[in-house]
């Protein structure tokens, strides 16, 4: 059996190690003490594990064999010490959940960090992750009254956080490794489109738009290396039948 340490255990991070631990030996960092005992009445084992303060804990963390990253913080000098503990431990393979913004943005501390595992001698997949939605993150919320959409008439590129799971088990099951999959759902309606049906089905105000066109618009992201790889069938492939 493959022992697994997810690092990161907040809106995606927990619920994925609930359903890998059916099936694998699961550990799962905090950065807080008061998440400890909710973490161990699920079948996990819970570490504190502060990338910007790392100590031994970390060390017993990273006694598994596959790692996955699954953090918000873009610390680069914190990642280049989290690095060197994960050369020295028993980490064979990496999942690293990064997102697709990096494809707008060259400069992104991200993108800079997608470098330096990559530069490292392990095996490495790397999931951009679209904007993610379901379970508590509706669009719709995002844009309080008198806040407008803006380029209204762009596409979205958004995944559900069942596809995400999804995607990381087959990753995981079928030993996708030394790859970056860029993953968005295959419908992209408009910014108009979506925003509206999201607020219409969960009884929220309708945002205003801002139709003007952006200088800069935002494109498609298509996934269709990562449905080609993995064989995969988004579970939420129209995003205009969502329900939040």
């Amino acid at each position: 059996m493959n022992n697994i340490s997810i690092l990161g255990s907040g809106w995606l991070g927990f619920p994925l190690a609930q359903v890998l631990s059916e099936e694998f030996s699961v550990k799962l960092s905090t950065s807080t003490n008061e998440k400890l005992d909710r973490l161990r009445g699920e079948n996990i084992t819970p570490f504190i594990v502060d990338t910007t303060n790392l100590n031994d804990e970390v060390d017993k963390f990273l006694c598994s064999d596959i790692l996955i990253i699954n953090i918000p913080s873009k610390n680069i000098d914190g990642f280049k010490e989290l690095i060197k503990h994960i050369l020295n431990s028993s980490i064979k393979k990496i999942v690293f959940i990064s997102s697709t913004s990096v494809l707008k943005d060259e400069t992104s501390p991200l993108l800079e960090i997608e470098r330096l595992f990559k530069n490292t001698n392990l095996k490495i997949t790397i999931l951009r992750f679209a904007g993610l939605i379901g379970y508590g993150r509706n669009p719709a919320k995002f844009f309080p009254k008198g806040k407008a959409v803006k380029d209204a008439n762009a596409p979205v590129n958004m995944i559900h956080r069942d596809d995400c799971i999804n995607i990381i088990q087959k990753v995981i099951n079928q030993n996708i490794f030394d790859e970056t999959f860029n993953c968005s759902a295959p419908s992209h309606p408009t910014k108009k489109e979506f925003y509206t049906y999201c607020a219409e089905v969960s009884n929220l105000p309708i945002p205003t738009f801002d139709l003007e066109e952006n200088s800069n618009p935002q494109k498609i992201v298509e996934s269709n290396i990562l449905i080609s790889k993995l064989n995969y069938k988004f579970i939420h492939e129209d995003l205009m039948k969502i329900v939040f």
